[in-house]
């Protein structure tokens, strides 16, 4: 009867770099929960932030339709068979092209509206609670230890 293979221990170098990448996903996950909370508290931040993810969404859509406009001109003159897959891809396309203006459109205006001191403002609770908000929101499993600084790690 063969024996069970003895999965060998870790070594104190293996245990010590899955320790380093661990507290450096902690303090990557925490720069994330911390500037969302930061951006997301400023009418400013926000506003800039949601038109940068529109100019995002931009460029795909725009890429969308050069390849909709590629296919179409491979099909330009369908089979009556292959006749209800380009109407379809007709239709997507003419939804991009929808999709598309509504983008640019809505960017705009969150641009127009970062320039505007009337509209700037911050949410009245302190950021710990935003910061919370978005642990809890966006990555419930997540445990974030505080940052220690080195005078508190150093009294012990």
């Amino acid at each position: 009867m063969a024996r069970p293979h003895k999965i060998p221990a870790k070594t104190f170098q293996q245990r010590q770099t899955e320790r380093h990448a661990a507290d450096a996903q902690d303090a990557q996950d925490r720069a994330i929960v911390e500037g969302m909370a930061k951006k997301y508290t400023c009418s400013n931040s926000i506003a800039r932030d949601f038109a940068g993810q529109c100019s995002e969404r931009i460029t795909d859509v725009d890429f969308d339709l050069l390849c909709s406009k590629l296919a179409l001109d491979f099909w330009a003159d369908p089979s009556e068979a292959a006749r209800p897959v380009v109407d379809v891809l007709r239709a997507l396309e003419a939804e991009r092209r929808r999709h598309l203006a509504a983008l640019t459109d809505l960017r705009e205006r969150l641009v127009a509206l970062t320039k505007s001191d009337a509209v700037h403002q911050h949410l009245p609770l302190p950021i710990e609670h935003y910061q919370e908000q978005v642990r809890d929101r966006l990555f419930p499993d997540l445990m974030l230890r505080p940052v220690q600084t080195l005078a508190a790690s150093s009294d012990r």
